[in-house]
């Protein structure tokens, strides 16, 4: 799993993709959690 979503050196990762499939950001260790759920409010609310 590591290799497919490329550099991955430290669990957890977190990656956040958007409707098109694009990598948008990516987290190393534990997330920011408030602008991680901020950022996923505003990629969903895209259309």
């Amino acid at each position: 799993m590591a290799k497919a979503w490329g550099d991955v050196r430290l669990t957890p990762s977190t990656f956040i993709v958007n409707k098109r499939g694009e990598i948008v950001k990516s987290y190393v260790g534990a997330p920011d959690f408030p602008e991680l759920h901020r950022l996923i409010e505003r990629l969903l609310a895209e259309t």
